[in-house]
Parts: C-alpha cells; structure tokens; sequence
C-alpha cells in the first residue's frame, strides 16, 4: 500500500492549532495565545523542538491526531520531523 504523505503545512494551520487548544480545554488567556503564535512560527520555520514545552507538545499532538482521523491516514502519513510527537506521547501515554 503506497502512503500519501500529509503536506507539513496542515500541521501549523493557525486554525488547527486553535482549534487544538480548545478542545484540550484552554483558557483563552494572552499567555496562552502567545504559546500558540510561538508554536506556530516554530512549526513554519522548521524550529519546533518536542520536549521543550509540555503544552506545545500537547497541542501538536491534538493536530496530529485530527488529522490522521480526518484522512484515515497512518503516522507514516506524517512528516517524519513530526512523527517525534506522536510516538513521545504514545510512549509517555501523557496525552490520552
């Protein structure tokens, strides 16, 4: 079976990554707001490090979830600078 690899720009759609938050119950205060522009601008940039920051790592987790449910994809869909969320918190069982 040939994988369609998931562009990497769905995965820092500001959108997305609202839309993340809210579902992981967040308060919209501006220090939470500021977390998602700095994680955004991590993620076009190519700057986002896992493990740096807990919550950063949550959200991106809650996208790549969406996403992979959206496409009926598999990790192996996601680009592989990315794929460090997922199997961390696979591992750490920190997101479920």
């Amino acid at each position: 079976m040939q994988h369609k690899r998931i562009p990497y720009a769905e995965f820092y759609d500001y959108d997305r990554l609202e839309k993340a938050a809210h579902d992981l119950h967040w308060e919209e205060t501006e220090e939470n707001e500021i977390l998602l522009i700095n994680l955004h601008n991590q993620l076009v940039w190519h700057l986002y490090r896992f493990d740096k920051d807990p919550r950063a790592d949550a959200i991106l987790y809650a996208v790549i979830e969406a996403i992979l449910g959206e496409k009926a994809a598999d990790i192996t869909d996601v680009p592989w600078e990315l794929r460090c969320v997922w199997e961390g918190g696979k591992r750490a069982n920190v997101f479920e």
